[in-house]
Formats: C-alpha cells, structure tokens, sequence
C-alpha cells in the first residue's frame, strides 16, 4: 500500500472518528432532544 494513501486512509477514520464522537456528544448533551432527533432520522 503506497504512503500517502495509508496517511490518506488514517486521517479518514480519524476525522470519522471525531465526527461520530461529537455527535454522540452533542445527542448526550441535548438528551431532551435527542428522541425527537433520532426519529427524524429514521424517517
């Protein structure tokens, strides 16, 4: 696997991790919310 697609493909999951880990955040934080968000979603 070339190098800057392995840096590439770190950097990818990395920010995807971030992503996931502020929007869980963000749902715990606006727990009264989060219902009404998740159902939205799911439409």
């Amino acid at each position: 696997m070339p190098d800057f697609l392995r840096k590439f493909i770190g950097l990818l999951l990395i920010v995807a991790a971030v992503g996931v880990a502020s929007c869980q955040a963000l749902m715990v934080s606006c727990s009264s919310g989060a219902t009404a968000v998740s159902s939205s979603l799911l439409r």
